[in-house]
């Protein structure tokens, strides 16, 4: 009787029921649910669904299942929420297990034949909310917290948004501000390790158009633009501040530089780093973990706000619409060069173009640094752009414009 007793307990602080079913890796479509079933799989063993060995123990399953659903859930009574039986019992939406398995991969996860039921059944069953079921989902407070930001910056207050504190009175638990947005990207990205080093000599490609087929070319010129030229708001920096912007690749370049230029040729040219630089590096995410990697549960959904994020940097503006639309990720740009990591800055972010899918860079490098190869640059810092021998007279191309 104590050992049934003592099962009993378990069961209960676990939130499952031990089980006698087997489950083969087959039957589970998660690269974390695969490997734990491995490293517990029997040869001689097998699976209760698929009828295939090796498999493991389907306890196995539901220890790692169970603790990820409780990742996401908790019971309406341990959560806080209020009862009222003349009211109808619970004041908040109410979830049954089979919903909640569901919305944690559910019969995307589970896909041999009977195991969604199975895992299902041997949950303890009980009525069910979102962990802090008050408070939105962490990537959804940082999308309304961006989104916010945005509609500030480019409709509002577009000079003093932060200043804006008062909104915070209004906010509800775990919502987050216009005017703290950027201080949370800033923590992600630390978190995240998301500022990486360009070596010294790395290459970065920048174009220009222009209407003539043969132009004599100089790093001055072909540089970034000096600041009585810097009459155009660009995408990571606005009119009057200009901003060395450059590419992996030839290709991107061109296609970037001439998207709103009707001139009909364009030249690239590689510019090479001359000391390492610190930048935000937009374009290699990690991966969005598992719901069922316990390891790295925090920077799940903070992954899945930053992806979209980033995905929003690049995106394409509005036609006409450049000067607001470009508003947001100008404010980001500076933030990150400015304000983000005083004690160590960083010089650039680096982004996906939208136009080839390939690496884009902004680099906070003005016109005077950079400087055709072998020059001596005296009086201006260390860090210059020193234009790559030759590669400007191989780099002229007409331009290709869609029909």
């Amino acid at each position: 009787m104590g050992l049934y007793k003592r099962m009993i307990e378990d069961q209960d602080d676990q939130g499952w029921y031990f089980t006698d079913q087997h489950v083969c890796t087959g039957c589970v479509d998660d690269d974390v649910l695969v490997a734990v079933l491995s490293a517990a799989e029997d040869a001689d063993t097998v699976c209760s669904f698929c009828e295939r060995s090796p498999a493991a123990e389907l306890d196995v399953l539901l220890e790692t299942f169970v603790a990820a659903v409780y990742n996401e859930y908790g019971s309406a009574d341990d959560e806080g929420v209020s009862y009222d039986g003349r009211e109808g019992g619970y004041q908040w939406t109410i979830l049954d297990t089979w919903e909640v398995v569901e919305e944690c991969g559910g019969s995307d996860v589970l896909v041999g034949e009977g195991l969604f039921d199975a895992v299902c059944g041997a949950i303890i069953d009980k009525p069910w909310v979102p962990a802090d079921f008050i408070a939105p989902r962490r990537d959804e407070a940082l999308r309304d917290g961006w989104a916010r930001f945005c509609e500030q910056v480019q409709y509002r207050t577009r000079y003093v948004f932060w200043l804006r504190e008062m909104e915070e009175e209004y906010l509800g638990h775990g919502e987050v501000s216009a005017s703290r947005i950027l201080d949370h990207v800033g923590d992600l990205v630390d978190r995240l390790g998301l500022v990486k080093e360009l070596p010294a000599g790395t290459p970065l490609w920048r174009a220009l158009t222009h209407e003539e087929p043969q132009v004599d070319w100089n790093a001055r010129r072909l540089g970034t633009a000096p600041r009585q030229y810097a009459r155009q708001a660009n995408r990571m920096s606005p009119a009057g501040i200009p901003m060395f912007y450059g590419a992996i690749d030839a290709e991107t370049a061109v296609q970037e530089t001439s998207l709103r230029s009707e001139e009909p040729w364009a030249t690239a040219a590689a510019f090479e780093t001359s000391s390492p630089c610190s930048v935000v590096d937009f374009t290699d995410l990690p991966p969005v973990p598992s719901l069922f990697d316990r390891g790295r549960a925090k920077d799940r959904r903070p992954l899945m706000f930053l992806r979209d994020f980033a995905a929003q940097l690049t995106a394409p503006a509005r036609s006409t619409y450049e000067q607001i639309d470009y508003v947001p990720t100008q404010v980001v740009t500076e933030y990150l060069l400015h304000v983000f990591r005083p004690e160590a800055p960083v010089s650039g972010l680096l982004y996906t173009s939208s136009l080839t899918g390939k690496m884009a860079a902004v680099i906070d490098v003005p016109n005077e640094r950079c400087i055709d190869h072998g020059m001596e640059v005296l009086g201006q810092g260390d860090s210059h752009l020193a234009l790559v021998l030759d590669s400007a007279s191989r780099g002229t191309v007409p331009v290709r414009r869609d029909p």
